[in-house]
């Protein structure tokens, strides 16, 4: 078995449904605290590993980060959080990965 083959095999695909809390979003010139909720299709060996991935993903997303005012340490500390996993067959994964884009929703004062 070829090592690319090998790989496929150990390897698992999961869809992650990731919640997001105290963002503060710029738009249209004003910031609202915001949340949101977001898919995203990773590959992994586990679902410890795909959580990691997902997560990584949207701290990466150039596009949230250039419209968040508080990823500088300032408070409230931008969270996400896991909500939901599955694994999913090869072929739902290839049809979505990576997944893209945000549901935003307005946070209530806590």
């Amino acid at each position: 078995m070829s090592l690319v083959l090998a790989l496929q095999v150990i390897m698992s695909y999961f869809q992650v449904l990731l919640e997001g809390k105290n963002f503060f979003i710029e738009s249209d010139g004003k910031e609202e605290l915001l949340g949101f909720v977001t898919t995203r299709w990773v590959k992994a060996k586990n679902s410890e590993e795909a959580e990691i991935k997902a997560v990584a993903l949207i701290k990466e997303d150039q596009n949230l980060l250039d419209i968040t005012r508080n990823m500088d340490g300032s408070e409230p500390n931008p969270m996400i959080y896991l909500s939901e996993m599955c694994n999913v067959n090869w072929l739902a994964y290839f049809r979505r990965q990576p997944g893209g884009g945000y549901s935003f929703f307005t946070m209530e004062n806590e």
